[in-house]
């Protein structure tokens, strides 16, 4: 546990006793009203919950949790500010422990529903049996047991929800299961207590032991049906985490191989790769060549061939070669460990959507006592107890919110599941919201349209001082620091025609500028020019202008007329000039007055805001793209670029596709269009139900054709986000084939 001293920045701990997506709302709403967090988010399905803030009191955190009637559990491994456990494995432990959380919860409504079910249909068939009008008391004897084990069994979980709440004075969704299912059971009591008499058996007085019972089997088979839907919608990390062998085949300096942990290799190992095999790590082979699959992690469904000198990536597999591979990272700081952190990370962040339900769950349940109460009184004026009991528990039962609980996690994690089987990681949910709703796609150019490996053109000398070889020396000293991609281009270019590189002193590098040095003793700067790729001066006097071109990439015109067949604006933000913009914008079908050049790292940032901010989509790889990235409503980093930009980014693409964008679009479109379905049938569902049982339109059988529909509602809401993955999979242009096929 935490100590009131401890001040983080971000705190992770498991929350217990929570029953539907409901108490997870409550438990946020608690959370968000600690002085110091900024942002808090609970799942459900997880029972983790993330907190984010300036400066807060953990025990404060704590406090909160236990104040909505929940337990918070809090260890080392668990804290992403302690930094005491490897990252991988804390998430493996959550994992772990989520889908104990899961089965635990699964058995105990399985239960509920299925006692309750049997009991349910024993009632009701004696209750039918016996007739409307005379019941022998043996019968009414038999009903009553049967109905106080379906409330002992199926309805221990419901009292003790709603009894925690009640402790920390509140209420929950539980509150009105329970209420509505003691209500019921206490009027069959009492009339059961008190009824006419007769010789032959007594008159028939109204009983609702079945309904009792019927309302337990129902609403625990709405919550088993809830959980399932949880387990199956939010399933990207579980199939990350399975991509990850235990062990891995590790050489030795004499040959000898010998069989390792995972969390035991470290950078340095040399690893063996049999064919069929799972890549562990991600390293450089050093010997064989292999057909590597990497859809898994890349959504890149052809095998890409892998040999001497290639990096390749953990989770993926070898599949017709054998590979030894020099290790360069394993767990947590592999591509896999950090995908599956992020993917992680997504699921147990909230989308804004999801603060309408919020807001509405946090005045539903009082609001629905204070009409039931009302119904139970107006009914005992106009008809009398029975009929005030039956509709004020039809009132409660049929109000029960769940449906709207579980409307937008339950989407959002199908959304943000079928984007990481794409290779498109997201690092919060909002950030799907916020592509669904995005107008104009700015691309920057290089690395990202295209290729990013230019090659170099032409020197062209002015003045006769310098030949092109010494310019090129010069130029390709000053550069050879640099990790721009011009100065690549002529650095490679200087080491391929031989001419070697005399040592460069005082180097500076200004972003979107250029780089400066010293070299033999002279000034030498190689900065941008409006005529050429650069121009190269020497202490102070331009001696040349340099040339580079940069090929398209492949897939760069189908990804622009994707985006344009989506109603969407392209263009181009680049710090390149504008002839080599402009005909980029001319081969890809991008219109002239969407290109804008020669910007510099913080006027990128500038006209993003102009370009309307929130409403915009960046896609870069760069350093110079870090505050574009992190000014666009989504930003989205190219896998080979900087991890600068990635940390500035919304979302990574792993694979070097821009189509991936339009998937992205795609998804995050039809994943908000599902939350506002659920969110429709969530409400309306309520909005028009609650006033038939107040009004008693639902007959003296209300309280079992409320459960009904409590628990078709839930369905309703599943069963959209099971569509909804189904779809997204088979959707015109999908390129993930899912997890590949290994052979052992």
């Amino acid at each position: 546990m935490g100590t009131p001293s401890n001040r983080v920045n971000r705190l992770t701990l498991s929350v217990t006793g929570m029953h539907c997506a409901g108490c997870a709302a409550s438990a946020r709403r608690a959370l968000t009203m600690v002085p110091g967090v900024l942002e808090a988010s609970v799942d459900f399905a997880s029972t983790v919950a993330v907190v984010e803030g300036n400066s807060f009191e953990s025990a404060a955190v704590e406090a909160a949790i236990r104040s909505a009637g929940f337990e918070p559990v809090q260890s080392s491994r668990a804290s992403a500010a302690s930094g005491e456990a490897d990252p991988l494995t804390q998430l493996v432990e959550m994992q772990e422990s989520a889908r104990r959380a899961l089965g635990e919860r699964e058995r105990r409504w399985r239960k509920g529903a299925v006692v309750g079910g049997a009991l349910w249909i024993v009632l009701e068939s004696l209750h039918w049996s016996a007739g409307h009008s005379h019941r022998a008391a043996w019968l009414e004897w038999s009903m009553f047991a049967g109905a106080t084990i379906a409330l002992i069994v199926a309805g221990g979980a419901f009292y003790s929800s709603a009894w925690r709440a009640l402790r920390h004075r509140t209420s929950n969704m539980d509150t009105l299961v329970a209420l509505g299912v003691s209500a019921a059971y206490a009027l069959s009591v009492w009339n059961l207590w008190s009824p006419p008499g007769s010789a032959e058996g007594h008159a028939a007085t109204p009983l609702y032991f079945a309904e009792a019972t019927a309302l337990l089997a129902i609403v625990s088979l709405g919550h088993f049906i809830e959980v399932r839907g949880s387990a199956r919608a939010a399933t990207a990390v579980e199939d990350l985490l399975k991509l990850q062998p235990s062990e891995v085949e590790v050489v030795g300096a004499g040959g000898a191989s010998e069989s390792l942990p995972l969390d035991r290799v470290a950078p340095g190992m040399v690893i063996r790769v049999r064919p069929g095999g799972i890549i562990g790590v991600d390293g450089k082979v050093i010997a064989g060549q292999a057909s590597v699959d990497e859809r898994s992690l890349t959504g890149e469904p052809l095998p890409q061939m892998r040999a001497v000198g290639d990096r390749v990536s953990g989770g993926t597999v070898a599949l017709d070669g054998e590979l030894k591979i020099e290790v360069l990272a394993s767990g947590a700081n592999s591509a896999l460990g950090r995908i599956a952190t992020m993917v992680h990370e997504a699921l147990l962040s909230q989308p804004p959507i999801q603060r309408i339900a919020d807001r509405v769950c946090a005045y539903f349940v009082p609001t629905v006592l204070a009409i039931a109460a009302a119904t139970l009184l107006l009914w005992l004026r106009v008809s009398g107890l029975n009929d005030a009991v039956v509709n004020a528990v039809t009132v409660l039962v049929i109000s029960c919110p769940c449906a709207l609980g579980i409307a937008t996690p339950l989407a959002m994690a199908v959304g943000l599941s079928e984007a990481s089987r794409s290779g498109i990681h997201l690092r919060r949910a909002r950030a799907l919201e916020a592509a669904s709703r995005v107008t104009r796609v700015v691309f920057d150019k290089t690395g990202t349209l295209t290729l990013g490996a230019p090659t170099l053109d032409r020197v062209d000398p002015v003045g006769g001082q310098f030949t092109r070889a010494q310019v090129l020396r010069l130029a390709a000293a000053v550069e050879g620091p640099s990790e721009h991609p011009i100065g690549r281009a002529v650095v490679d270019a200087a080491k391929r025609e031989g001419i070697a590189l005399p040592p460069v002193e005082e180097f500076r590098a200004t972003a979107g500028v250029g780089v400066e040095g010293r070299v033999d003793g002279r000034h030498v700067r190689v900065v941008r020019d409006a005529y050429a790729s650069a121009r190269v001066e020497v202490d102070g006097a331009v001696i040349a202008f340099i040339t580079v071109t940069d090929e398209l990439r492949p897939e760069s015109r189908d990804a622009v007329a994707a985006l344009h067949a989506r109603g969407l604006t392209v263009g181009i933000l680049t710090g390149d000039r504008r002839d080599p913009a402009h005909a980029i914008a001319r081969a890809l079908g991008i219109s002239a007055s969407e290109v804008l050049a020669d910007e510099t790292p913080e006027s990128k940032a500038r006209t993003i805001d102009r370009l309307g901010g929130t409403n915009c989509l960046m896609v870069g790889d760069g350093i110079n793209d870090a505050a574009s990235l992190a000014r666009a409503g989504v930003g989205i980093a190219m896998g080979s670029g900087t991890a600068l930009a990635a940390a500035s980014a919304d979302a990574v693409l792993l694979r070097d596709d821009p189509r991936a964008v339009a998937d992205l679009v795609d998804i995050a479109r039809a994943t908000l269009r599902c939350v506002r379905q659920n969110l429709f049938l969530a409400f309306v569902y309520n909005a028009a139900a609650i006033p038939l049982a107040a009004l008693g339109l639902l007959g003296q059988h209300g309280p079992l054709v409320a459960a009904i529909a409590m628990g078709a509602s839930d369905l309703c809401v599943v069963g959209n986000a099971l569509r909804l993955k189904w779809s997204l999979r088979r959707r015109p242009g999908a390129r993930s084939s899912g997890t590949p096929s290994r052979n052992s």
